[in-house]
């Protein structure tokens, strides 16, 4: 029984080592704490689906997505039809990559999927 146990943790502990990094919000500012708190975002294959399980309707959300292993990769996914409380919405990833001159557009399948990080970047709440 013990051996069944330890297959199934390194079984999981093997799985969890390819899913991306999700960071936790580091900002001190209370109202963008309090406007984010309850929100919630998954990816999978270059969508971010937002879930708004919070307090407030949203306006302009954006998530922000970098690799660890290459340093000039950036992606984001904007939302910015704004997301009424309960709502759920999709949006694909738009990957770049280089620096300066050199920047361009990046296709999902010449991403390394598991070693993106992703957080948010922005957060405003809805005007009535």
């Amino acid at each position: 029984m013990k051996k069944i146990i330890l297959v199934l943790l390194l079984a999981i502990a093997g799985f969890s080592g390819y899913a991306q990094t999700y960071n936790a919000i580091t900002s001190k500012n209370k109202t963008y704490l309090k406007t984010l708190k309850g929100v919630g975002y998954t990816y999978k294959n270059g969508v971010v689906t937002l879930k708004n399980n919070g307090s407030y309707d949203l306006g302009t959300v954006s998530i922000i997505a970098y690799s660890k292993v290459d340093s000039t990769l950036f992606g984001i996914a904007l939302f910015e039809e704004g997301l009424e409380k309960g709502a759920r919405v999709r949006a694909e990833v738009y990957f770049t990559s280089g620096s300066g001159n050199g920047v361009h557009d990046v296709l999902l399948k010449d991403i390394d999927q598991k070693n993106l990080v992703l957080s948010f970047d922005k957060a405003v709440r809805a005007i009535k």
